[in-house]
């Protein structure tokens, strides 16, 4: 079974994003951004959320708070692009040492691979969402054995239940340093939101980088095809006399 060693994975995220982050802070830039189109939350709702601090009531509340509407899917839907194209990108940075060799081609995608990896992510937050709102344990605990669902399905030609089996699979034996992997990178966020604000968009890529690194060293090793065995023909030679 791989393990994973913290310190390794933070190294060479650190490094990576130092070396490619300029188009990776462009795309948590605009990800932010575009993200939040059409999303408007009621200025009470922080005073209910303090008043009353009982689930049923606070998921009452955001509820009423977040206004749905046209431009918000529109929203969701750029942001999904985006994290496809990132996930895709840092990929490449990590198996080939550069983010993209046609940035044309690296924002042309397969709209049935897009949808699939909606609705992953989809499944994924319901399914963290409801673990937290149950207790904290099976939501941290389903966060971080799915992780790398989204990463799967956005890399990988497979299917959703294969992405789930796939981190499920990885994660296994690898709970508690994945969990404490989890801890660095929230620090890594507050260093950065520490950082005039503007160092949180640098930290995401680290942070995003840390995911994609710590995938690859878990990943399992494909069994190489054998090379076909070369029969050699001997011919036999009779000397004549």
């Amino acid at each position: 079974m791989k393990k994973i060693v913290i310190g390794d994975i933070v190294s060479r995220a650190w490094d990576l994003a130092v070396k490619h982050w300029p188009i990776f802070v462009l795309l948590v830039l605009l990800n932010s951004l575009l993200g939040s189109i059409g999303l408007s939350v009621d200025s009470s709702f922080a005073d209910n959320l303090g008043q009353n601090p009982d689930p049923q009531v606070i998921m009452q509340a955001l509820s009423e708070a977040v206004t749905v509407t046209p431009w918000l899917i529109v929203g969701v839907l750029i942001s999904m692009y985006i994290a496809f194209v990132m996930y895709r990108m840092l990929r490449n940075a990590v198996v080939n040492g550069r983010p993209y060799e046609n940035l044309v081609d690296e924002l042309k995608i397969d709209i049935t691979q897009f949808a699939l990896f909606f609705v992953v992510n989809l499944l994924y937050g319901i399914a963290v969402g409801i673990g937290f709102m149950l207790c904290l344990i099976p939501g941290i605990f389903i966060s971080i054995r799915w992780m790398f669902a989204p990463y799967i399905m956005a890399t990988e030609n497979v299917g959703i239940t294969e992405a789930f089996g796939r981190s499920w699979q990885m994660t296994k034996g690898n709970f508690w340093d994945l969990f404490l992997l989890g801890l660095v990178a929230i620090g890594i966020s507050i260093l950065g939101l520490c950082a005039c604000c503007v160092g949180i968009i640098f930290a995401e890529v680290v942070v995003d980088f840390m995911l994609v690194v710590a995938y690859f060293v878990l990943k399992p090793v494909e069994p190489q095809p054998e090379p076909e065995s070369i029969v050699e023909e001997t011919t036999d030679f009779v000397e004549v006399q």
